[in-house]
């Protein structure tokens, strides 16, 4: 713009704010006026062409609904009826701030505050009047005067005006645009089409991102959560919401009206948890049952030991392991299903004490899966007592498959020792030491068995 035409009306122009496909943003000021506005100026000057009714349609709404809560105020309109260069088209609004710099580095209750708010206004400009915006996104959400506004009606849908939108021709921002919107705007739903535009703006506002994906956004889109990129607790309770907020077919979304409804149900659901003061019911029953606790948390520390025991019993025997793989690669490690070793590894059960903890596992050398022919088991297990004893049992075993026979037979004494005690330690490593014993003399037997093949 030349410096002779820097001045509009009683208007002096400063600073470009924005710029669009129709009209063009300036910060003005003018002589009596404290504050600068956001002069929105007019491109074209063909008065009969669809972007000046749209202008004229935007000021009209704006000049009905000052009050109407949540949207941007009108200060000053010109709408000549014979706009010029010299005399175009403008409408003046207050300088406000762009709702993703208002929230710029805020915590997720309050973008989804702010989006609580601008649903509202949308459900009430539905539930009052009829009226959908058709052109939501960041860019048109502000804060001004510390209340989340709504601005740039340009595109509004009015209950019983005249179609202003050539047939086939898109409606609605790029990027945050429903698809019935592209397909067909003049039939379309206006207000589930908003809907979809609303969660896309969500998304965006919540992640910190500059565009949202294209299309239906699923809750479970890995990589594409709220979560990802500004972890909350509830954040996933919001991804279902922009979930049903973009279906791809517009019955399957929520109203402005449920919209506004689940964002302040969010907002709740964020705020402190539930707390239950339970302290003097406490007191009162661990005093009641402090023996009874006091030997469950006892019982506790005994299993944490014995899991620790098997660790230790797994280390022991891992090189043992690791000889029968290299004997036969196809040896099972491990195995926890054998019934020979569940029906022969079982402690003696005149100990007179409950058992707390079982573990067990074989270690299975079979080359030919059928009756009679020779397999290898090393198995071992640990038991452990409610007086506090653990029990090691190991067994090593070469003879016939499915058969009663045996060809090599060592059970291992069965040892003891105080679980997590120092004698613990020592019973486990002379176990292994009498197990890989008897593992040498049980390997040449078992090779001795197998028959030539070939």
């Amino acid at each position: 713009m030349t410096g002779l035409a820097r001045q509009i009306g009683d208007w002096t122009l400063g600073d470009q704010l924005g710029r669009g496909g129709n009209a063009t943003v300036w910060r003005a000021s003018r002589p009596g006026d404290d504050q600068d506005v956001a002069l929105k100026v007019l491109n074209t000057t063909k008065a009969d062409r669809e972007p000046y009714r749209r202008f004229t349609r935007e000021i009209r709404f704006l000049q009905e609904h000052q009050e109407a809560p949540g949207v941007l105020p009108l200060i000053d309109a010109n709408l000549p009826e014979a706009p010029t260069r010299t005399n175009p088209a403008w409408l003046a609004m207050p300088v406000a701030v762009p709702i993703a710099r208002a929230l710029e580095g805020r915590a997720l209750p309050d973008v989804v505050q702010a989006m609580t708010a601008i649903a509202r206004t949308l459900a009430s400009l539905e539930g009052d009047w009829g009226i959908a915006h058709r052109d939501i996104k960041p860019s048109n959400l502000y804060e001004y005067q510390g209340k989340w506004s709504i601005g740039d009606f340009g595109l509004i849908a009015l209950p019983d005006a005249d179609t202003l939108t050539a047939q086939g021709r898109q409606v609605g921002p790029a990027h945050y645009t429903a698809y019935e919107m592209i397909l067909d705007p003049t039939s379309a739903d206006p207000h589930l089409a908003d809907v979809y535009s609303l969660g896309k703006t969500i998304w965006v506002l919540a992640t910190g991102q500059a565009w949202p994906p294209e299309g239906h956004q699923p809750a479970d889109s890995r990589g594409f959560q709220v979560g990802d990129f500004r972890p909350h607790p509830y954040a996933s309770v919001l991804d279902r919401e922009i979930d049903l907020m973009t279906r791809l077919h517009p019955e399957d979304r929520p109203s402005k009206a449920q919209v506004a409804k689940d964002l302040a149900a969010w907002g709740e659901l964020a705020g402190a948890p539930v707390v239950l003061d339970i302290s003097a019911a406490q007191a009162q029953l661990r005093l009641k049952l402090k023996s009874a606790i006091a030997e469950q948390d006892t019982r506790e520390q005994q299993k944490e030991l014995a899991y620790a025991a098997v660790r230790r019993l797994q280390d022991l025997t891992a090189p043992l392991n690791a000889s029968l793989k290299e004997l036969y690669p196809r040896a099972l490690v491990d195995s926890q299903s054998d019934k020979m070793t569940q029906n022969l590894l079982t402690a003696d059960r005149r100990y007179h004490h409950d058992l707390l903890f079982r573990w067990q596992r074989c270690t299975f050398l079979a080359p030919f899966e059928r009756v009679a022919s020779t397999s290898l088991r090393m198995s071992r297990a640990l038991e452990l007592y409610d007086d506090g004893k653990l029990y090691l049992l190991l067994m090593v075993h070469v003879g016939p498959e499915g058969t009663m026979g045996s060809y090599f037979d060592s059970q291992i004494e069965i040892r003891s020792a105080p679980v997590g005690s120092v004698e613990q330690e020592k019973m486990l490593e002379d176990g292994v030491r009498d197990l890989a014993d008897a593992l040498r003399a049980a390997i040449d037997v078992f090779v001795e068995n197998q028959p030539e093949t070939g």
